[in-house]
């Protein structure tokens, strides 16, 4: 079984964007229920820490499961209401808001926050009595609402739907910046050629180097370009008329019909500078997912990044994020593979040619000039870096023939004039032991945590 989704733009009347605004509401006061059932639950967990209760016998954090007795105990007091909305806008909503707490317990986010009508976007998520049919789509409870315009991807769908090769999983409808509303058609269907049967393209592996001056650079282990996405201005070349904008926003009175209308016009522009940047983004990543069986790019810290005031803003403009994201799907779409390197594989730093790693290289330098006096190799920073990391690729992968032996992987170790490899591996002609480098262990120093 494969998944897949198709985004149509949905022309509503007034009453039904009145509707649909209901079912936004119905979602947001889940949520905002869920969450201080588990602000109250954290709560009483923190208490009972400070009796000196042992951590097996406090309180267990709240999941969907119990979220949703709650809820139906609950729901006639909570909402009598409920029976004018789908049972999964509201299942839907609990199971974000348990997902939401369980990323802030593992780390990866910050505690949820409740949701406000005029800070929120409308959304919700129906599974029950849906169908597609040419110009109109149906939701539970909702009835049929029309479609704004057809295209390729919802004919090939509702053939699938009439032979039963797919079937309909959930239906998200939201409303963009700009004031339109949206409907995210999800759906599951048996592939012609299972995942694991697919045959990768033939073409070599590529390194993907994400950057400022060009957004993505694409080269082969000999450094070879084989393409390149022109950085993005799709935000810049709008700045003047959203800065107008924006202080017209700022100008008008809050809660006025007028500020509503800015604030709209406000929206179509990003939603505009949007669309520019995904499509852009969608045509790049689909040829390179078509004609390469493995990629492979880098784990940036694009939060870090953006702490640089004079490059934050042409960093946002990239979509960086979008990119990976989007190559994972259509990697594995397409047979392929992606692979992400370390973060702290230094791709920039290192030499191509010889592998070997740079001490310092500063973002004004473009081109890169090799340290190693018997190398002297020069070329492009980027097409450099992606060389590398395509290196890095191959040596993961097991394609790499480069001999590995021991030595201090830091710049300035005593074994650090030594040759490498693009990959990280240390080349050396001595005899004896080979012992293999791991991907994990080339490139710059990990941060220090502290001296012994």
């Amino acid at each position: 079984m494969t998944h897949g989704a198709v985004r149509v733009r949905l022309d509503v009347t007034d009453v039904q964007a009145s509707v649909l605004l209901r079912a936004a509401g119905a979602r947001r006061k889940a949520w905002n229920w869920a969450l201080a059932k588990i602000k109250a639950n954290a709560d009483q967990w923190a208490a009972e820490a400070t009796y000196g209760i042992e951590r097996t016998d406090r309180v267990r954090p709240l999941n969907y499961f119990a979220l949703g007795k709650l809820w139906t105990a609950e729901r006639p007091e909570v909402a009598p209401w409920a029976g004018e909305h789908s049972t999964w806008t509201f299942r839907y909503a609990l199971r974000d808001a348990a997902n939401a707490h369980q990323a802030f317990l593992a780390g990866k986010r910050r505690f949820p926050r409740f949701k406000a009508r005029r800070r929120d976007r409308a959304r919700f998520t129906v599974r029950d009595g849906l169908a597609l049919e040419v110009g109109r789509v149906r939701l539970a409870k909702y009835g049929w609402v029309r479609i704004s315009s057809a295209c390729p991807q919802q004919a090939k769908l509702r053939r699938l739907l009439r032979r039963g090769q797919a079937v309909l999983q959930h239906i998200t409808v939201s409303r963009s910046s700009d004031g339109h509303w949206y409907a995210t058609v999800s759906y599951t269907r048996e592939a012609r050629v299972p995942t694991e049967q697919c045959t990768a393209s033939a073409g070599p592996v590529v390194g993907v180097d994400r950057g400022v001056k060009t957004t993505a650079v694409v080269a082969t282990t000999e450094g070879r370009v084989v393409s390149q996405l022109p950085a993005s201005r799709a935000l810049r070349d709008r700045l003047r008329q959203v800065k107008h904008l924006q202080r017209t926003v700022s100008r008008t009175k809050k809660g006025s019909v007028n500020r509503r209308r800015a604030v709209a016009r406000l929206g179509r522009a990003h939603a505009r500078a949007a669309a520019v940047r995904a499509e852009a983004l969608h045509t790049f990543t689909a040829e390179l997912a078509r004609e390469h069986g493995v990629v492979v790019v880098e784990d940036l810290a694009t939060k870090n990044l953006m702490a640089n005031r004079a490059l934050a803003a042409a960093i946002g403009d990239q979509g960086w994020a979008e990119l990976a994201r989007q190559l994972t799907y259509k990697t594995a779409r397409h047979g392929g593979q992606l692979i992400v390197a370390d973060r702290w594989f230094a791709s920039s730093k290192t030499c191509s040619a010889c592998g070997a790693v740079r001490p310092k290289l500063t973002l004004a330098e473009r081109t890169y000039h090799c340290g190693n006096d018997s190398c002297g190799h020069v070329a492009d920073r980027d097409v450099n870096a992606a060389a590398n990391l395509a290196a890095w690729g191959e040596h993961t992968l097991g394609l790499c023939p480069c001999v590995t032996q021991d030595g201090d992987r830091h710049p300035g170790g005593p074994t650090a004039g030594s040759s490498r490899h693009a990959c990280g591996g240390r080349v050396s002609a001595a005899t004896g032991q080979v012992a293999a480098v791991l991907p994990g262990e080339a490139g710059t120093s990990g941060p220090r945590l502290g001296v012994a």
